[in-house]
């Protein structure tokens, strides 16, 4: 189960495998010039949210994020989540998604990754151990992460992150069964659509 607090949930900037839509997985690939460009963006909106506590991925894409954001913040520390980083898709990474993935998420195996249910297990234990922190927490991670929210908060809803796209989560009260409550704060394409 998802510990009971609002948070944000920020999805790492763009990198050079995002916009040749390769298999990243734990290839730890850097932020690229948009991706940079992005996470600037973003810490304009998140300067203006009072956050305390900024969880991230270790891996730099996450962790380039989270920096530039803290940078913008009264945040003075960034504490790396091992357990957020993105799925190992072992020797899938640096390819194009395939029909495997279908296969992986059902249950299957993926030469040297890691199971589809071991990742969201890890990833759910990782989002806990972040909102251990005072809030408000942000945590920075990936996509595949936040496939662990929307099935412990979001009811398996077909929510997509994009690069940099700022999400809040609030939990239903206490005694409800409905779903937490989700709104998208902030996605870079608002900063192109301002430019107009």
């Amino acid at each position: 189960m998802l510990t009971r607090a609002a948070f944000y949930f920020l999805r790492h900037g763009e990198t050079d495998w995002n916009k040749l839509r390769l298999m990243q997985g734990q290839t730890d690939t850097p932020l690229n010039p948009v991706g940079i460009f992005q996470a600037e963006a973003a810490a304009q909106i998140l300067a203006k949210k009072n956050i305390v506590t900024i969880c991230t991925s270790p891996l730099c894409r996450a962790r380039n994020t989270a920096e530039i954001i803290a940078a913008h913040t009264s945040v003075t520390s960034i504490v790396n989540v091992d357990g957020l980083k993105e799925s190992n898709f072992g020797s899938y990474e640096g390819h194009p998604s395939g029909p495997w993935r279908e296969s992986w998420v059902a249950g299957g195996e993926i030469p040297g990754g890691e199971l589809f249910e071991d990742f969201i297990e890890r990833s759910l234990a990782a989002l806990n151990e972040c909102l251990k922190h005072p809030g408000p927490v942000l945590i920075v991670a990936h996509g595949g992460t936040f496939l662990a929210v929307r099935r412990w908060a979001l009811e398996e809803a077909a929510v997509r992150t994009g690069n940099c796209e700022l999400l809040a989560l609030s939990p239903p009260r206490k005694g409800s069964k409905a779903p937490w409550k989700l709104k998208r704060v902030f996605t870079p394409e608002d900063v192109a659509k301002a430019a107009l």
